[in-house]
């Protein structure tokens, strides 16, 4: 390869990796890393699971009611993570599921 080819490849490598990088996906997985992140930073996630743990055992009734509670009296920046985490987890779904039966109705 001369100079001006392995220059011309590098700068197509370069495009297409910032490409992948900006992509929907992965700003919804960088949403979702930081909505996890800001979770585990302003959250006490061991106090909340041992709750969690503790509620369990009086029924899936309880459980909805505890997340509820838990929810609705954390902090505004929680409820922001969460509340992203939760919206990029579905968007991530939602677009796995399309493109899970948009594979098989073109094998089919």
């Amino acid at each position: 390869m001369s100079k001006i080819e392995t220059q011309v490849m590098a700068s197509v490598g370069v495009i297409y990796a910032a490409r992948a990088l900006m992509s929907a996906t992965a700003i919804k997985l960088y949403a979702l890393v930081a909505s996890f992140a800001g979770i585990v930073f302003f959250a006490s996630v061991p106090h909340v699971a041992a709750n969690f743990f503790s509620v369990a055992h009086s029924g899936p009734t309880s459980v909805v009611f505890f997340v509820v509670y838990a929810v609705l009296s954390t902090t505004v920046v929680v409820q922001f993570a969460l509340a992203v985490g939760a919206a990029a987890a579905v968007s991530l779904f939602v677009s796995g599921v399309h493109s899970f039966l948009s594979g098989k109705a073109v094998t089919a």
